[in-house]
């Protein structure tokens, strides 16, 4: 970057920061700062102290900062909210103490009333909008970050949701965005246990794909076409009344996986094994998969079948990738006769150390590490290669975090995979 794009940068985010946000971002600094003098204390701390001692006063330091991220993400709400929602469920980014911590904002979003959101209903259908509807609940069923769901009747009967972007949620992402990336630049080096670059440059650019519904139901339409397990459920798209800021699509009764699972325990092996599996298969067969496994994303009707929900973030991968990822994903379960280190340069996987990745190999051969869970090997492998220095495929680690996030729920209520092989078609030898 030249001197004059970077004195551009600085100046857009200035005016971002004392114009646009005004208070809004006040606490961001303070946050910021706050995070920074934590994580730079126990450092200081923990080298007098034993190993043990050190690593008690990190969990502390993490729980403190997680603490801080979570009330600042509720005051600014939006974009903000949807931050900490993508953060909780990413344990292979975070430390464990974040996640239950930022897991408090699953259910923060505020709704707006249906007078700001009435705009958007008119410019999408017109003054007589409600030509369309036996019926349209003005109070919405569900609120996220960056839209609110409507319960609606059709004229034909047929019962949908209808979801509407927030007001103002572009132009606050639009100011965000550049705050978000500021504040990593200036935390980045200071707080080395996270890498913020990275987790915010993935929010950011997942965010700026589900602004236009348009896309999201052109996803919703992909993923839909693909013949999906048997109790996995995907809502129909009424196409016609879908647009920019509006999308509808079939309604499907059921509960939340939370508290599906919180009321009946005994479900969760057969319901957590079944979204997996169906993970793997939207990866391994597809190479099509929801790139979103927020828990709120997930509702089960009363057959048990499990619906997917918001198609805002859908990940592709190449035939290549495809063939390549699903190798060397059975191959760290055991699965594939290839060496692993065979695999992960056939995937891609480079290294100034080349023989680091047959190193890793070997480590995967030992007796504690084939007890392991499928998400707990691949977050295993995600830390070993990163410590190696090995170069890791954009599209491998997006796949893996929504591995892993599947698994961080199975951890949870304790349950063991066990792998469905008869969704697998391809050739994994």
């Amino acid at each position: 970057m030249s001197t004059l794009d970077a004195l551009k940068t600085n100046l857009n985010v200035a005016k971002t920061l004392i114009v646009d946000g005004r208070d809004r971002y006040l606490g961001v600094t303070k946050a910021a700062i706050a995070i920074e003098q934590i994580y730079r204390q126990q450092r200081n701390k923990a080298k007098l102290l034993s190993e043990q001692s050190a690593s008690s006063l990190l969990s502390e330091a993490h729980t403190e900062s997680a603490e801080l991220i979570c009330n600042l993400c509720k005051e600014n709400g939006a974009i903000w909210v949807k931050f900490g929602q993508f953060l909780s469920c990413r344990p292979d980014i975070l430390p464990l103490e974040y996640l239950p911590i930022l897991q408090k904002l699953q259910n923060e979003a505020t709704p707006a009333p249906f007078e700001k959101i009435h705009p958007a209903i008119v410019e999408a259908w017109g003054d007589d909008w409600d030509r369309h509807f036996l019926h349209f609940d003005i109070i919405p069923i569900a609120t996220a970050s960056i839209a609110q769901v409507h319960k609606a009747t059709l004229r034909n009967g047929m019962v949908v949701a209808v979801k509407i972007q927030l007001p103002d949620v572009v132009k606050l992402f639009e100011q965000d965005s550049l705050v978000f990336r500021s504040v990593a630049g200036v935390i980045a080096p200071l707080v080395k246990e996270i890498d913020i670059r990275q987790v915010t440059d993935q929010l950011i650019k997942m965010t700026m794909k589900e602004l236009d519904f348009r896309v999201e139901a052109e996803n919703l339409r992909v993923f839909s076409e693909h013949e999906h397990a048997d109790g996995i459920r995907v809502p129909a798209l009424w196409g016609e009344l879908s647009g920019e800021k509006i999308m509808v699509t079939e309604w499907i009764d059921g509960a939340g996986l939370t508290s599906y699972l919180e009321e009946q325990p005994s479900r969760a092996k057969d319901i957590l094994n079944r979204l997996l599996s169906s993970y793997i298969q939207q990866i391994t067969q597809f190479g099509s998969y929801h790139a979103d496994p927020h828990p709120g994303n997930f509702l089960v009707d009363e057959h048990s079948n499990i619906a997917i929900l918001d198609y805002g973030a859908l990940a592709s991968l190449s035939e290549d990738e495809t063939l390549k990822y699903s190798k060397l994903l059975f191959g760290l379960m055991g699965l594939n006769s290839m060496k692993l280190g065979e695999l992960f340069s056939e995937a891609g996987f480079t290294c100034e150390r080349q023989e680091a990745l047959e190193e890793i190999s070997e480590h995967f051969l030992e007796e504690e590490i084939k007890d392991r869970s499928v998400s707990d090997r691949l977050a295993h492998v995600l830390e070993l290669l990163r410590e190696n220095r090995v170069t890791i495929p954009d599209s491998f680690i997006a796949m893996a975090r929504v591995i892993i996030s599947i698994g961080g729920f199975m951890k949870q209520y304790e349950v063991d995979f066990e792998w469905m092989p008869s969704l697998i078609k391809h050739n994994i030898n």
